[in-house]
C-alpha cells in the first residue's frame, strides 16, 4: 500500500519536475500595483534590485546581500522590498542556513497576510502563498518537522487547486514518514495530485546564455543507477537544435536527478554539447518513463519553458568589455546594450536610445535646529537634492560582430563629450553631448521580453563625470567628504570596542567591559544623530553596535528603547526583532521573570513583529517557570501556601498567556505546544469537561502535533475520569493505531486490556 502511493507521486512528479528547468524565472516579476511610467525612484529601486539578483547569481554574495538590505530599507511596503526580503531569504536557505532563512520568509507571511475588505493583486498573492511554503520548507530542512506542519497546513487553506497545496502535502507527507507516522505519511502523500492546477499557465522562462537545468524526478532511479542505465533527457529547441544529456545525482535526494546544457546564441549545431537558440525560442525538455505505475513502458514526459533575453545597457571604456566608473569631456564614451531579444534577422540590427547629462540641485538647508534635535531617535524626513537635465543627444548603437551572420545581441555605439563651456546653453539639436564636472550621465532602456514577468523593465546606468583630462602638472585642491569618512571610521572602531567588551566580559572584567562599550557608545551615537545624511547601512550598523553597547553594561531598559526606536525607522527589518527576543531570553535565564515578560510585551508591540508567537508563548513559559519557583519556595519553608494545589493556583497567568498565544497565531509552531500545555493544566486540576473541550480542538486545529499520541492518553485518562468507558477505549486504540513508535503504546495496551476485561465481566 505504502510502495503504491509513493510511485504514484513519482509519476506526477516526473511531469513536473521536468519543467522546473525554467521556473526560477518566476521569483522577480515586477511590481502589478505601481504604474508603468513609474518615477525616477522606483526604476532606479529597480535597477538596484535586479542588479543585485545579477550578482546573487554570479555568487558575489556580500554585494548582493547589502544591495538587496538597500532595497528593503529605502522601499519598505513595496513589492520591491518585499521581493528582495525573499530573494535573501532563499540565499541563507541555500546556503543551508535555514534558522537565518526562516526571518525573511516569516515577516513576508506577516506583511502579506490577506486583510479583511482588502483586494491584493496576483503577485502579492502568489508571493503570500511562497512565502507560506519557503517558511515551512525552511523548517523541513532545519529537522524541525513539527514547526513545519501549520504553515504546510495553512497553505493548503488558502491556496487551494494549485501547485503550492501539492508541494504542501508533499512536505506534510515527507515530515511524518521522517517522524514514522506511517499512516499519516500515507493520507498526506495521497493527497498529492489532487490539487489540480489552473490549465493555460504561461510558460516559464529561461536566460539565453545562462546554463539550463531540467530536474527528472522518478521512484525508479535508484534501481536504475544500481542496474547502471544511465538516466537521460533530450532538450530541443524549436529552432532546431537539440542535445541529449545525461543526468546526474543531486545529494541527498536520491530519486532525483539533474540534466543541464550550456546556452548560447546563435545558429543550430545539434549534438555539439551546447543549446544554440535566439530571443523567443521555445526549448521542450522531455524524459522517457520506462515504467509507469499503471505498467505502460516507455512514456515521454515533457515540459517546455521560453528563452528570453533581460536586456542590460552600461557605459563601458573602448574595449566594450570593462565597466566605466568615470566620464572624461572631451574623451568619446562607449555605450553597450545586451539583448538577444533584438536579433532578429542574420544581419546587424539597429536601435537609438537618449543619453542624459544631469546636475544635481542642491535641496534647501534645513532651518535651524529645534529641541526634538537632539532626540537621536527622532524620525525625519528631510529633502532630497534633486537632478535635472542639462543636455541629450541620440545615439544609434549597431550589433556587433562579423558578417555574414551577426547573432550576438550585442550593441555597441559612442557618445560624443564635450565640456560645458561658461555662459553658453547646450544645443539639444547636435551630436555632442555637453557636461561639466560632478555631472552623471544616464541612460536607458525599456526591455518588453524579459527574464522577470510580463511587465516592461527598464535598464538604466549612470556613470559620473570627470574634470578635463591634463597632460601636465597641476596642483588641485580636493574636498574631502569628511562626515562620511568620520562616520565610517566611528562605526569600525565601535564594533572593536564592542568586540573587545564581549572578550573582558566572558572573562567576568564586567567594569572593562562596560568602560569599552561607554567609549563605543560615543562614537555611534553621533552617527544616529547624522543618520539622514549618511547611507542606510551605515546607520542600520550603527543602531546595532548601540544596543549591543548597552547589553553589554547589561542596561537592558536603553537597549530595548533602542530596538523599539530602530523598528520605527526600519518595520521591515528582522534586527530589532531578533535584539528584544535575546534580550527577553537573557532576563529569563537571569530570573528577572516580570523584566523578560515586559521585553517579550515590547516585541508584540512592535511593527510586523516575526517572533510575535514564540514571543506569546515564552511570557506564558516565563510564567510558569516563575510560578513553579513560587511554588516550590512555599513548599520548602513548609508554608500553607505550597502543594500542586498552590501550584496550579499561580499557573492560572501562565495559561492565559498561553491561551493567547494558539487563540491569536493559530499557524504557528508554538500554538500547538501551548494547547498542550492548557490540556495538560485542566486535567492536572481535575476540569475534565474543560479538558476534553480543549482536547477535541487540539486534534481539530492540530492534526500533525508531535505529542498527539500523549493527548490520546490525556482524552482516554479524562472520558475514563468522566465515566464514558467507550470513549476511553476508542482514544487508547486510536493511539495503539495511528502511534505505533510511541512511548505510550504499552502503557495503552495495558490500560486497554484492562478496561476490555473489566467490561466483560
Amino acid at each position: 500500500m505504502r510502495v503504491t502511493h509513493i510511485l504514484w507521486l513519482a509519476r506526477i512528479a516526473v511531469a513536473a519536475s521536468v519543467i522546473a528547468g525554467g521556473a526560477w524565472a518566476q521569483d522577480a516579476k515586477r511590481e502589478s500595483g505601481r504604474g508603468r511610467s513609474g518615477d525616477a525612484a522606483d526604476r532606479q529601486a529597480q535597477h538596484l534590485l535586479d542588479k543585485a539578483l545579477e550578482l546573487m547569481e554570479y555568487k558575489q554574495y556580500e554585494r548582493g546581500i547589502a544591495m538587496l538590505n538597500t532595497v528593503v530599507r529605502d522601499n519598505q511596503g513595496s513589492m520591491l522590498a518585499h521581493r528582495a526580503n525573499m530573494a535573501m531569504g532563499k540565499h541563507y536557505l541555500a546556503q543551508n542556513k535555514p534558522k537565518d532563512s526562516l526571518s525573511y520568509f516569516v515577516l513576508l507571511t506577516r506583511v502579506l497576510a490577506p486583510q479583511p475588505g482588502e483586494q491584493q493583486t496576483e503577485e502579492e498573492v502568489e508571493l503570500f502563498r511562497e512565502s507560506l511554503f519557503q517558511a515551512g520548507f525552511a523548517q523541513y530542512q532545519a529537522g524541525q518537522y513539527a514547526a513545519a506542519f501549520p504553515m504546510f497546513r495553512r497553505l493548503t487553506e488558502v491556496a487551494g487547486k494549485s501547485k503550492w497545496a501539492n508541494l504542501a502535502h508533499y512536505y506534510i507527507g515527507k515530515s511524518h514518514y521522517n517522524l514514522k507516522n506511517w499512516n499519516k505519511a500515507i493520507d498526506a502523500l495521497s493527497l498529492v495530485g489532487t490539487e489540480v492546477a489552473e490549465t493555460g499557465e504561461e510558460l516559464g522562462r529561461v536566460e539565453i546564455g545562462q546554463r539550463f537545468y531540467a530536474k527528472v524526478w522518478d521512484d525508479d532511479i535508484p534501481v536504475m543507477r544500481m542496474l547502471g542505465i544511465p538516466v537521460k533527457a533530450k532538450i530541443s529547441v524549436s529552432s532546431g537544435d537539440s542535445e541529449t544529456v545525461s543526468a546526474v545525482p543531486i545529494a541527498g535526494k536520491k530519486n532525483e536527478m539533474l540534466a543541464s546544457v550550456p546556452t548560447e546564441v546563435g545558429t543550430p549545431k545539434p549534438n555539439d554539447g551546447k543549446l544554440q537558440m535566439m530571443g523567443g525560442d521555445t526549448i521542450t525538455s522531455t524524459y522517457v518513463d520506462q515504467s509507469t505505475f499503471d505498467g505502460k513502458r516507455d512514456v515521454p514526459r515533457s515540459g517546455k519553458v521560453r528563452a528570453v533575453s533581460t536586456g542590460t545597457i552600461g557605459f563601458f571604456l573602448g574595449d566594450y568589455d570593462t565597466p566605466a566608473y568615470l566620464a572624461f569631456p572631451g574623451q568619446p564614451q562607449a555605450l553597450l546594450l545586451r539583448d538577444i531579444d533584438l536579433d532578429k534577422t542574420p544581419g546587424a540590427e539597429t536601435l537609438t536610445v537618449t543619453v542624459r547629462s544631469l546636475y544635481k540641485q542642491k535641496a534647501k538647508e534645513a532651518a535651524a535646529d529645534s529641541v526634538d534635535a537632539l532626540d537621536i531617535f527622532a524620525v525625519d524626513e528631510d529633502e532630497e537634492d534633486k537632478w535635472k537635465e542639462r543636455d541629450r543627444i541620440t545615439v544609434t548603437l549597431t550589433e556587433k560582430g562579423a558578417p555574414p551572420v551577426i547573432r550576438s545581441g550585442a550593441f555597441i555605439g559612442t557618445v560624443e563629450l564635450a565640456p560645458l563651456e561658461k555662459d553658453v546653453t547646450p544645443d539639444l539639436n547636435d551630436a555632442v553631448l555637453h557636461c561639466d564636472e560632478l555631472d552623471e550621465l544616464a541612460v536607458s532602456y525599456t526591455d518588453k521580453v524579459h527574464l522577470y514577468g510580463d511587465e516592461p523593465r527598464t535598464s538604466e546606468a549612470r556613470v559620473k563625470v570627470s574634470g578635463k583630462v591634463h597632460s601636465g602638472v597641476s596642483a588641485e585642491q580636493f574636498v574631502v567628504f569628511e562626515s562620511l569618512l568620520k562616520a565610517r571610521k566611528g562605526s569600525v572602531e565601535a564594533e572593536a570596542l564592542i568586540g573587545l567588551g564581549d572578550v573582558y566580559k566572558d572573562m567576568g572584567l564586567e567594569e572593562r567591559a562596560a568602560q569599552r562599550a561607554n567609549e563605543a557608545l560615543k562614537k555611534v551615537d553621533p552617527i544616529i544623530m547624522d543618520r539622514s545624511k549618511l547611507p542606510g547601512e551605515l546607520v542600520e550598523k550603527s543602531f546595532k553596535l548601540k544596543w549591543e553597547g548597552e547589553l553589554l553594561k547589561d542596561n537592558f531598559e536603553a537597549a530595548t528603547e533602542t530596538c523599539l526606536a530602530f523598528n520605527r525607522l526600519y518595520p521591515e527589518s528582522v534586527l530589532a526583532d531578533r535584539a528584544l527576543m535575546t534580550v527577553g531570553r537573557s532576563l529569563a535565564q537571569k530570573g528577572q521573570y516580570g523584566e523578560a515578560v515586559l521585553i517579550y510585551e515590547k516585541v508584540l508591540e512592535l511593527q510586523n513583529p516575526i517572533s510575535a508567537a514564540e514571543a506569546q508563548y515564552r511570557i506564558g513559559e516565563t510564567l510558569q517557570k516563575q510560578a513553579e519557583e513560587i511554588a516550590k519556595a512555599a513548599e520548602q519553608n513548609n508554608s500553607q501556601w505550597g502543594g500542586k494545589s498552590a501550584r496550579l493556583a499561580q499557573l492560572g497567568s501562565a495559561m492565559q498567556a498561553y491561551r493567547r498565544t494558539f487563540e491569536a497565531y493559530p499557524e504557528s509552531s508554538y500554538a500547538a505546544d501551548a494547547l498542550g500545555k492548557v490540556v495538560r493544566y485542566y486535567v492536572d486540576k481535575g476540569s475534565f469537561a474543560q479538558a476534553a473541550v480543549m482536547l477535541e480542538n487540539c486534534f481539530d486545529n492540530y492534526p500533525d502535533a508531535a505529542f498527539l499520541d500523549e493527548m490520546l492518553m490525556l482524552w482516554a485518562k479524562v472520558a475514563y475520569r468522566m465515566g464514558d468507558s467507550e470513549m476511553s477505549k476508542e482514544k487508547l486504540r486510536q493511539l495503539i493505531f495511528n502511534y505505533p513508535q510511541s512511548s505510550q503504546v504499552s502503557t495503552a495496551r495495558s490500560k486497554l486490556a484492562a478496561l476490555e476485561a473489566r467490561d466483560a465481566e
